[in-house]
């Protein structure tokens, strides 16, 4: 890829999964990236509308949104959309505008806009996805492998490897569905007669519960992501991957690398959007839901994440 002099902004509030996506993106772009983390203050914050200036409305905390302005800004989510659109005020010969998800307003202003196909979104500048943008590359997992998989090399195969999100906006997860959670992990353990290599993330609660229950089970890998994140070998080394129900993002992950991915049901949690793209990938047999059996099977893994970034290169002649 030819390098270029041109600078890219990601902007997303604090949550994780849309600072992969936009990050993800980025990357796949190759230009050089500085990210910012941003909120607006209230009540602009909690309207998530363009209405004033956005630049100036921003909370003690968030990094500094000031010139020189870039050639590329990328935001996901709504609330952090009308940046993207400020910016672009600002400097609207030089800065190309990207958005990630439904910005949920004046869609015409935008440069492009990424959407996933559930969110049934049209237009002459709207680019649907199969599902979420995210970081994961070949690359990465090779990396992750050789830095970190070690860490498993006293454990037998094959490797079930189990990706655990936890609360959202909408869903709290009781203990009581941790519990069942971890039921489950020991079923697949003795199931498949290997070792399950599990990672929560900031998102999960109990975390402590989960340490304290595993850590003295046999063939059990529990990863402290605070400590070190084995989490690009642990999809390296997996033959099999299961992933609960609450995160289109980590399920785009495990897609990535093609081997077979079980679902794995949270009580409780009914996000419409999530269950609609896991009932499509299960139609299109690229996942199973998780029901007491342990399958192989093989399908098309997608990256949307290289197929955006080709195109938005193309769009700013890069």
């Amino acid at each position: 890829m030819k390098k270029s002099n041109k600078i890219c902004w990601t902007i997303t509030d604090e949550f994780p999964g849309m600072k992969s996506q936009v990050i993800g993106l980025a990357e796949a772009i190759g230009l050089e990236t500085v990210h910012k983390t941003c909120k607006r203050r209230w009540p602009w914050g909690w309207l998530s509308l363009p209405w004033g200036n956005p630049l100036n409305q921003l909370t003690p905390g968030s990094d500094p949104l000031t010139p020189p302005w870039p050639d590329l800004v990328i935001t996901c989510g709504r609330r952090s959309a009308p940046f993207g659109l400020a910016i672009k005020k600002q400097n609207p010969k030089k800065t190309f505008c990207v958005h990630i998800q439904n910005p949920l307003f004046n869609l015409k202003a935008f440069d492009l806009i990424i959407a996933p196909e559930h969110d049934h979104l049209k237009g002459p500048n709207v680019i649907s996805t199969k599902g979420a943008l995210h970081k994961v590359t070949k690359e990465k997992i090779q990396e992750g492998v050789q830095a970190h998989g070690s860490l498993f090399k006293d454990f037998p195969r094959p490797y079930n490897v189990v990706l655990i999100g936890g609360k959202t906006n909408h869903y709290n997860m009781p203990l009581k569905v941790l519990e069942a959670l971890i039921q489950s992990i020991l079923q697949i353990r003795d199931i498949t007669q290997g070792s399950v290599l599990v990672t929560p993330s900031f998102r999960t609660p109990f975390r402590d519960v989960l340490r304290k229950t595993l850590e003295n089970e046999p063939n059990v890998f529990l990863a402290d992501f605070e400590k070190v994140n084995p989490y690009f070998a642990m999809l390296g080394v997996a033959d099999t991957l299961f992933v609960t129900d609450d995160s289109v993002n980590m399920l785009c992950e495990a897609c990535f690398t093609g081997k077979p991915v079980h679902i794995l049901p949270l009580l409780g949690h009914k996000n419409s959007k999530c269950k609609k793209f896991i009932e499509e990938l299960v139609q299109g047999k690229t996942v199973r839901m998780f029901e007491g059996e342990v399958n192989s099977w093989t399908y098309e893994p997608f990256n949307d994440t290289e197929k955006i970034a080709v195109l938005v290169r193309k769009a700013m002649n890069l």
